[in-house]
């Protein structure tokens, strides 16, 4: 196993240091339970004792093989030392933390303060990403190496244990990993002419990766397995992407399930049932085949040229229902023919879902339109969840209780069914003949079967005076020319991350910002990769930079809190059509206390270059905000520009940005 730097330093800290303060270490924390296929956040509460009132110089973290650290983030410590230095080390790898510069000589100080017995309290927060396919209880050791105070034993670890939270929804997206390695515990078998599955980049629905098996012009099969799923007691639904380039009705794949270690059965077989996308035809032998059929010969299955990705949900059969499962996509061809390269089966965000629906909408949507043109305008609906979404669209003037559609605007394909995983559309026609250059405003009302209420979307539209200059729409979309806007552009706004993800297109940048070193830098700071780039600046500038990198918080943050303080976020690759990503405000010091790293209830402003402003109280990290344009998006500053009831300032700051592009 390679070693991470911060394990590398440790050991030879142990090999290197003497044996010095007695020290000891207590831990709570809250909550108790982690999430497969998300990053969980813990408060651990800890009380470090020493004989000596001694110190840790360094204080790191470990969890178990697949899972990683994403952030380290004290919250109330304290140290002996006014000019403690301390590195953090470690973050996207299974073991980090605080180090003391220079350690493992003695410094007398360190990341944590100790106390005789029985301890104060001091407080640190963790972020752990957990894959989709870990299974059993998650140990997070946390490990103290003493500062050179006293004589005796000079470690102290101690271990919580998370129970795996069952009902949350699993994903499998392929894209944390290496092509071409499949995910932990999953395993993938061939026979005949048949090729394992692996995890490749080339054709996705999510980017970077999807897993792919190619089909032959002979007979084999490939069997792609998951590892044992939980599967919650009321059930849930299999969700997923797929791709197909097969020989019709002679190749195919089909969906099989084991339960408890059962012998495999086709999902219909076996009691399930198909939502969306469900099999398309009946594999047969062609004659000249009649020695080397399809392996799954005679068969309902997938088959023939799905020319882009499709949705499939299924909900599980009724005795997998708080029980241990396994799926299994096989791929069966024969000695026929087979379509051009690429071909096969490409099979990208998995999902185990819940089988009630819940509607995935945008919280709001502004339209820009030129005075006397009428556009066209689609408002997104997903679900999130599984089952079948009925919903249906009105429009009002100001109230949803009292229904009145403007004059300029019209609602069509009102109404319809999502399936689980899925995305419609209603289609908004806006007509701004007659209105006077300006802001008008309307409310989009949308009743979903999963809740039975009404949901209301503002729709802000602005009409301007001047005329549309292109007369081929194609060619003033944003994509083809520098994006003047006069010939319109619409912007929906999203506080759901998955229905943010749902209207993102393959090829889209994610960075969680983790390895970032920390303290103050001079930006800008450049980020992304393919042909999605952008820079980061922070202002007001200092002398000491313009941009803070705390201590293992994996996020990025001004040089200071304040109302002039400010983050800003340059496009400078692709054009931007789809941004989105968690903003929060962080008050990384408390006057009054020792307290840092608190996320106190903060407004937050987010202005885009086209002066589009979204200000919302964010509570916490997981607070998300995501925008999709028709027009390039060019930049976006953050703001936290109102103090906080003891008058100091919160940081504003983001993480996991995604940048790229709308479908």
């Amino acid at each position: 196993m390679r070693r991470s730097l911060a394990a590398a330093m440790l050991l030879a800290a142990l090999a290197a240091a003497p044996a010095w303060a007695d020290i000891a270490v207590t831990a709570t924390a809250e909550p108790t339970t982690y999430a497969r296929g998300r990053t969980n956040s813990y408060v651990i509460d800890l009380r470090v004792i020493s004989e000596a009132f001694g110190g840790a110089d360094a204080t790191y973290f470990s969890v178990p093989e697949g899972v990683t650290l994403s952030a380290v983030r004290e919250r109330n410590t304290f140290t002996w030392c006014s000019d403690v230095d301390v590195l953090v080390l470690g973050m996207g790898t299974r073991e980090g933390g605080w180090y003391q510069r220079g350690y493992p000589d003695p410094a007398g100080c360190g990341s944590l303060s100790g106390s005789p017995a029985p301890g104060e309290l001091q407080v640190v927060i963790v972020d752990v990403d957990v894959p989709a396919d870990y299974v059993g209880d998650l140990p997070l050791t946390v490990h103290l190496l003493g500062d050179g105070t006293g004589g005796g034993p000079n470690e102290a670890s101690v271990t919580l244990n998370f129970a795996d939270d069952a009902t949350a929804a699993l994903r499998w997206h392929f894209d944390d990993l290496a092509a071409p390695a499949l995910p932990g515990g999953w395993a993938t078998a061939a026979t005949g002419a048949g090729v394992p599955w692996v995890t490749q980049a080339a054709l996705v629905d999510t980017a970077p990766n999807a897993v792919h098996a190619p089909a032959p012009a002979a007979r084999g099969e490939s069997a792609l397995t998951t590892a044992p799923i939980a599967v919650p007691a009321d059930g849930g639904e299999i969700q997923f992407r797929q791709r197909l380039a097969t020989d019709a009705g002679a190749d195919g794949g089909v969906l099989e399930i084991a339960i408890d270690g059962g012998a495999f059965q086709d999902i219909l077989a076996a009691g399930g049932q198909f939502t969306t996308g469900g099999y398309d035809g009946v594999l047969a032998t062609p004659a000249a085949c009649a020695g080397n059929a399809n392996p799954l010969a005679g068969r309902s299955a997938w088959s023939g040229a799905h020319g882009r990705f499709g949705a499939v949900a299924a909900v599980l059969p009724p005795a997998a229902a708080g029980r241990s499962v396994q799926l299994r996509w096989r791929l069966g061809t024969d000695c026929a023919g087979t379509p051009e390269a690429p071909n096969g089966w490409w099979i990208d965000d998995i999902r185990l879902a819940p089988t009630v629906p819940q509607a995935a909408l945008p919280t709001r949507l502004a339209v820009t339109v030129s005075a006397g043109t009428q556009r066209t305008e689609p408002l997104a609906i997903g679900n999130a969840g599984g089952g079948l979404l009925d919903y249906a669209v009105a429009a009002a003037t100001a109230d949803c209780a009292a229904p009145g559609t403007p004059a300029w605007l019209q609602v069509d394909e009102a109404a319809g069914q999502v399936a689980g995983g899925a995305r419609a559309a209603a289609t908004l026609t806006i007509d701004s003949g007659g209105l006077a250059p300006g802001d008008h405003d309307a409310l989009l009302c949308v009743t979903g079967s999963d809740t039975g209420t009404v949901r209301s979307i503002p729709l802000h539209l602005t009409v301007t005076a001047e005329a549309c200059v292109a007369a081929d729409r194609v060619f003033a979309n944003g994509f083809d020319d520098s994006g003047d806007g006069l010939c319109g552009g619409a912007l929906r706004t999203y506080d759901d991350a998955d229905a943010f993800l749902a209207e993102v297109a393959p090829g889209a940048h994610r960075n969680a910002f983790t390895g970032l070193r920390s303290g103050y830098v001079h930006g800008p700071l450049a980020f992304g990769d393919g042909g999605f780039t952008y820079t980061v600046i922070g202002a007001p500038a200092g002398f000491f930079g313009n941009l803070f990198l705390f201590a293992g918080a994996g996020m990025l943050a001004p040089m200071g809190p304040g109302e002039d303080s400010s983050l800003t976020i340059t496009f400078t690759g692709a054009p931007v059509t789809a941004l989105g990503g968690n903003f929060w405000g962080q008050s990384f010091f408390v006057s009054a206390s020792i307290e840092e790293n608190l996320q106190l209830p903060t407004p937050i402003v987010l202005t885009l270059d086209d002066g589009t402003v979204e200000t919302f109280t964010a509570t916490s990290q997981r607070d998300f905000r995501g925008f999709v344009a028709t027009r390039p998006i060019r930049s976006l500053t953050v703001t936290a520009p109102v103090p906080l009831p003891d008058g100091d300032h919160a940081w504003g700051v983001f993480d996991n940005l995604v940048v790229g592009r709308t479908r």
